[in-house]
């Protein structure tokens, strides 16, 4: 099969994150032809010059169509389809506004389009709402025309995906996020990411970019809670933003229990988890975060928000709490470091849990599979 694997407008983390994890596996299956059409963000964290002789690269700086640069990559991926001739193209995730000739599968993965119930949307302000509304409608456009066939990370999002888009039910499949091969044989050795921790401290991680859904911000209220009325534990917190975001975004008493790395390359998230204690998630919504099985595979408690996409990933694997409540986060904080038996609970029962979602290779395998098949149609 000749495949293009279509990753050229790909900037978020965790889209990178699947991305990479899915080319490198792709190694093992040698008897496909790959074409990678690759961000600049993705080709940065990829050793090309490694990858055997069926694979074939094309980096794009540009996000294809949103500008006079962008055009032009729009047009080059037209351009390099009629030289390649896939059998099929197979955009990670979409909605891409290119429409290649060559049956087409995209990923999905906009939580906002499909849980319309999450409290995101009553915190946010009208401006905010209107934006999405019209990335809402302009989203739709584009994965109704220009895909025919769509994956997703969960059952449940695939079940939501037809009240968003016109798409046969049949055409939509289903294959979970997980954890890459980084995460594979993860040793205590070598340089440390984090700073040595102080006497009693427990420190929670959380990889993530500052989306205003991740709601990190609720950690400004709730780290001043735990300083006043649980003063007998030493929290602190790792998280991955933006330097000026988090300067600006945060008071001092919250940036003195935060310890912020800024962006980090997808090698380096086991080291951060192996440092960290448990890890803390207080989204609003999302589709499959890949957070919850790199957490359960490095062996650390979850503790996210009660809501219907976290515990169809999760399960008994978390400790759950109202994300909007400040409050009641910082007591199920105080709770959870401070019971040892509840921390082994919420390890155990994530290694079980772990073995539902699919594996780097089953995803990568699945995601072939199934391109193989929509190339035969």
């Amino acid at each position: 099969m000749r495949l293009v694997i279509n990753c050229s407008d790909i900037k978020a983390t965790g889209a990178t994150q699947v991305s990479i994890s899915f080319i490198n596996e792709c190694i093992r299956h040698t008897g496909n032809e790959y074409f990678v059409f690759a961000s600049s963000t993705i080709a940065r964290q990829l050793e090309i010059d490694k990858f055997p002789s069926n694979f074939h690269f094309y980096i794009f700086d540009y996000k294809p169509f949103f500008n006079k640069m962008g055009l032009k990559s729009w047009r080059k991926l037209i351009e390099l389809e009629k030289i390649i001739r896939p059998d099929c193209v197979f955009s990670v995730f979409g909605p891409s506004v290119w429409k290649p000739s060559a049956p087409h599968l995209m990923g999905y993965a906009y939580p906002y389009y499909v849980y319309p119930e999450s409290p995101f949307f009553s915190i946010i302000s009208a401006k905010r709402r209107f934006k999405i509304k019209l990335h809402k409608a302009f989203h739709k456009y584009y994965l109704e025309r220009n895909g025919e066939h769509y994956v997703c990370e969960t059952e449940d999002v695939s079940r939501r995906l037809p009240g968003f888009i016109r798409c046969k039910t049949g055409n939509i499949y289903t294959v979970t996020n997980s954890y890459n091969h980084f995460f594979r044989g993860v040793t205590s050795s070598g340089d440390k990411m984090l700073p040595l921790k102080a006497d009693g401290e427990f420190r929670f991680v959380t990889l993530s970019s500052f989306a205003d859904h991740k709601n990190l911000i609720i950690l400004d209220k709730v780290i001043p809670l735990l300083l006043e009325k649980y003063p007998g534990i030493y929290c602190s917190f790792v998280l991955t933003i933006d330097e000026t975001l988090f300067q600006q975004s945060f008071s001092k008493i919250a940036r003195s229990r935060i310890i912020n790395l800024g962006r980090i390359r997808a090698a380096d998230c086991p080291k951060v988890y192996d440092e960290c204690d448990a890890m803390f998630l207080p989204t609003l919504m999302e589709c499959f975060s890949a957070s919850y099985a790199e957490s359960m595979k490095m062996g650390k408690p979850v503790l996210t928000s009660d809501l219907a996409f976290a515990h169809t990933v999760c399960q008994d694997a978390a400790v759950y709490f109202n994300p909007m409540d400040p409050d009641e986060i910082a007591f199920k904080i105080y709770s959870l470091v401070t019971d040892p038996i509840l921390q082994k609970k919420m390890v155990l029962n994530g290694h079980y849990r772990l073995a539902a979602f699919d594996t780097p290779e089953t995803r990568a395998f699945k995601y072939l599979e199934f391109c193989k098949q929509i190339s035969k149609k």
